[in-house]
């Protein structure tokens, strides 16, 4: 008996029921507003269920204008009571929780706010990646063996990681477990770069989906970048005084803030 067909029958159905649908789902956005705020909609082809559909809130900005700012929440005590009191007392637009952190607090790796230095700079798959704005004016989302601080001199930084996507493509080897929300980080690869919050997916899954072509049909998404995730996933975003801010809030401490502020 030939089992072919059966079996490639079975691979095309399987790689068909794998395969995203992803609806913009954006409201109407302020058109003062120097920030654009996408907002999609992702679901399994074939998923049904109240939690089948899962959000990804994104907002970019051009890099001729607004930059990234780190801002340090202390350890121990935190500096700020919550995301959006750290996002208004330093000027930011919009932000996200920033890197990973130890048990006592301290930055997994190198963090720099405001020009200060804490930390070391590390290694490891959850440091791959460097977010970091050169002399508070160019942003850039490096690989760590891309970075050399003599070259960019930045004021803020944090490592972070894995890698989601990179030249446009999904990184291999991301783990398919462990559905949690997730930060990140984008760049077109060009002058646009922009934060993200999602609802809870796998370091996999989210690669795949930032990957899929027209995902972002205005900016492809060139590289994506992971930051903390689970309970240390926040997410803020200031649309002007018609609109009321868009704000999730981190359910736990954390070390580090990622804001979008004009260039200095």
């Amino acid at each position: 008996m030939n089992i072919f067909p059966a079996a490639l029958l079975l691979l095309l159905t399987s790689a068909a029921s794998a395969q995203w649908k992803i609806v913009d789902s954006s409201p109407a956005a302020d058109p003062s507003s120097p920030l654009i705020y996408e907002r999609k909609t992702v679901s399994r082809t074939g998923e049904t269920g109240f939690f089948s559909a899962k959000r990804i809130d994104l907002v970019w900005f051009n890099a001729s204008t607004h930059t990234f700012r780190v801002i340090d929440n202390g350890g121990g005590t935190p500096l700020f009571p919550d995301l959006v009191t750290a996002m208004r007392e330093n000027n930011c637009l919009a932000g996200v929780n920033g890197g990973f952190f130890l048990k006592n607090d301290a930055p997994s790796g190198l963090m720099i706010s405001a020009g200060n230095e804490t930390g070391k700079f590390g290694t490891g798959g959850l440091l791959s990646g460097v977010l970091l704005s050169s002399g508070n004016i160019n942003p850039y989302l490096l690989r760590r063996a891309e970075y050399s601080g003599s070259k960019y001199k930045p004021t803020d930084l944090i490592q972070a990681g894995p890698f989601l996507v990179d030249q446009g493509a999904k990184v291999k080897g991301l783990s398919p477990n462990n559905s949690r929300r997730r930060s990140i980080v984008i760049h077109d690869g060009g002058k646009w770069f922009g934060i993200g919050l999602t609802d809870s997916l796998s370091l996999d899954q989210l690669g795949e989906i930032l990957a899929t072509p027209g995902f972002s049909p205005a900016r492809k998404i060139h590289r994506a970048l992971n930051l903390d995730g689970g309970t240390s996933s926040g997410f803020y975003l200031n649309r002007g005084e018609m609109l009321e801010p868009i704000h999730v809030e981190p359910f736990k401490k954390v070390r580090n803030f990622v804001g979008i502020v004009p260039r200095g």
